[in-house]
């Protein structure tokens, strides 16, 4: 047997078996606020996050109920909030590219401004 034509479907098999280690497909972690939190409208607060922007991923921008509010150059770090109104509020976090085109590397968390 051709040797390149074992060595094709071995190559295949071990992208399929470990497809996140292959592909390198990066992740966003928000560690505060956590989901479900309940943040004042008075204090100051911050957004703390850890982001791998996989091959794609250039920089992440920062939402607030999908209205875009900062633009972060740094991968891990904190991001200080305006004051938000009152209610329940989405905050994201997600990966773009130099274009400043998300790549749908993302996480949200849900919040309560009182």
């Amino acid at each position: 047997m051709n040797r390149k034509y074992f060595l094709a479907p071995l190559a295949l098999g071990l992208l399929l078996a470990f497809p996140a280690a292959g592909l390198g497909q990066g992740k966003v972690q928000i560690t505060s606020p956590a989901d479900g939190a309940t943040l004042d409208a008075m204090d100051e607060n911050r957004l703390v996050y850890d982001v791998d922007p996989g091959p794609r991923g250039d920089h992440v921008h920062v939402y607030v109920d999908d209205k875009e509010v900062g633009i972060l150059r740094k991968l891990k770090g904190s991001y200080l909030l305006e004051a938000m109104p009152s209610g329940k509020r989405d905050l994201c976090v997600k990966v773009v590219n130099k274009a400043h085109v998300p790549v749908g590397i993302e996480q949200c968390v849900q919040v309560t401004v009182k």
